[in-house]
Parts: structure tokens; sequence; C-alpha cells
């Protein structure tokens, strides 16, 4: 057994897909990375723990969110800006996941993120394509 590169921290998956869901279980347990994986399945449950709402009260706080932006009840943009116009919860790096290829959709979702680390691209401009997802198309 491999032993965990990083110590344990908390990572928030908001994805509605189960599929998708099951792929970042498995990659987080075959890495033994020391994570603890959470999903929300929706953009307002992935808020509710985020503001530790409800059966979330005393939930850990995420060291990154991992955030698709085609999310069911309330988009990923929308759960998106309100992330980062909260002063408690800004500081999280976020890391958005799509299939768009909308250049509207990549760049409301670069403007949301001030920060110019979280704001760039994991692909190249010139790939063919231009999404941070690099899980099953949904």
């Amino acid at each position: 057994m491999t032993t965990p590169v990083l110590g344990v921290a908390d990572v928030l998956l908001v994805e509605d897909d189960p599929g998708d869901v099951m792929l970042t279980r498995d990659s987080f347990d075959d890495c033994h990375l020391g994570l603890n994986l959470h999903v929300a399945s929706d953009g307002e449950e992935a808020l509710s723990f985020l503001h530790r709402a409800g059966e979330f009260a005393g939930v850990p706080r995420p060291a990154l969110i991992l955030l698709d932006l085609n999310l069911p009840r309330r988009g990923g943009l929308e759960v998106l800006a309100e992330l980062k116009a909260d002063d408690d919860l800004r500081a999280i790096p976020v890391v958005v996941l799509t299939t768009s290829q909308a250049e509207a959709d990549i760049a409301r979702a670069t403007n949301c993120t001030p920060t110019p680390t979280s704001s760039s691209r994991s692909t190249p401009p010139s790939s063919p394509t231009r999404s941070s997802r690099s899980m099953s198309s949904s």
C-alpha cells in the first residue's frame, strides 16, 4: 500500500453525474492522496455544505472545490459567483469542470475568479477542447 503524499484534506466535488462521481472517487482511491471526498449533487446542496447549513452543520471546510458548471437547481456559475462574493469562502480554490465548448461559459467562469492563479485554464488556448473537464462527457 502506498503512503499518502498529502496530509488529510477535504475536497468538495459538486457533480450531478453518478458516473463522474464514481470516476473521481476511484481516482482519489487509486492515487492514495489522503483526501476526503465529499459530494454535492447540485448547486443548492453545495452551498448548504459550504455554509454548513441544516444537515451539513459541523462538516469540515474543504481545501478545494471541484465544480461542474452544468448543475441542476442552481448552476455552477451561480455557485462560483456566490463563493467569490463571500469573504469566508472566496479563499477556497475552485477547479471548474465542464464539457461546454461555449466561449461565453468559459469567459464567465474565468471572470468570476478574481485571483490570477485560479483564472488560468488547464488546457492551452490552442487546444481543440477548451474545457477543464477530463472526466467522461455528460
